[in-house]
């Protein structure tokens, strides 16, 4: 998988191919996240589309509601190795920049078009992008039957609840329920434990950065390691307390 920077002023590796996209934050990689992922890959394989994604150094809601957001479910590092399995081929990271936000949602469509060649678009059912999320599902496809570019837009996914209620899957939700302690419905919704990303919390000590990975509820808890390895940990004042020196944490 070949990962770029939207600041690239091109991107050689992408001339002569058609692409399709999807656009978004992709916290955690979730059950809803696969059903784009599964699209967007299906599709490619009908059409012969290179897969695209762009998605943002950080997810969004610690950009616009940095007030009471709690962490990421998961690191850039994690998100990159996930949509690699997952069968993407490339992948834009984009930083959310002052810049950036001020393009229209249709200047912004149009320049994938112009840099990457984009065939198809493959979003959810309430995307919209460009200054202020202006840019909604409607004028997308508007533009979109214009500039002849294949769109579809997946419907959300839902999880039911134990006490029957229904719940619609995202990131925000699985952050709730890792802060509440409840990693089995967080494992549910992402389809793989809740895994700590060590190596990135050892990369941003050292560099004096902040962590900005979700840490579950001060409390004493019993861990795996990458290799299956039994680890309990401390996490106070929220914060880990003994670093181990294995990659990475699941909480089972």
């Amino acid at each position: 998988m070949q990962v770029f920077s939207w600041n690239d002023s091109d991107f050689p590796q992408l001339s002569g191919k058609e692409t399709a996209v999807t656009i978004g934050s992709f916290d955690g990689l979730h059950k809803g996240h696969r059903v784009l992922i599964d699209k967007i890959t299906r599709i490619c394989a009908e059409k012969h589309y290179h897969s695209v994604v762009i998605t943002f150094t950080r997810p969004l809601p610690s950009i616009k509601h940095a007030g009471d957001y709690a962490g990421d479910v998961s690191s850039l590092p994690q998100r990159l190795a996930l949509f690699e399995a997952l069968g993407i081929d490339s992948v834009i990271l984009v930083d959310f920049t002052d810049k950036f936000a001020a393009v229209s949602g249709t200047d912004f469509l149009v320049s994938l078009v112009q840099r990457i060649n984009m065939k198809c678009l493959v979003e959810g059912f309430d995307f919209h992008c460009g200054y202020k999320g202006k840019t909604q599902r409607k004028e997308i496809e508007a533009w979109a039957e214009t500039a002849q570019v294949e769109t579809h837009f997946v419907p959300p996914v839902y999880y039911k609840t134990p006490d029957g209620k229904t719940k619609r899957i995202s990131s925000s939700f699985i952050r709730q329920m890792i802060l509440c302690g409840n990693f089995s419905t967080a494992a549910e919704l992402l389809e793989r434990p809740y895994e700590l990303d060590i190596s990135e919390i050892r990369r941003t000590r050292s560099e004096g950065a902040n962590f900005t990975q979700l840490l579950p509820p001060d409390g004493s808890y019993r861990t795996l390691s990458e290799s299956g390895t039994p680890i309990s940990i401390e996490i106070k004042a929220g914060k880990l307390q003994d670093l181990p020196s294995c990659n990475s944490l699941r909480f089972v």
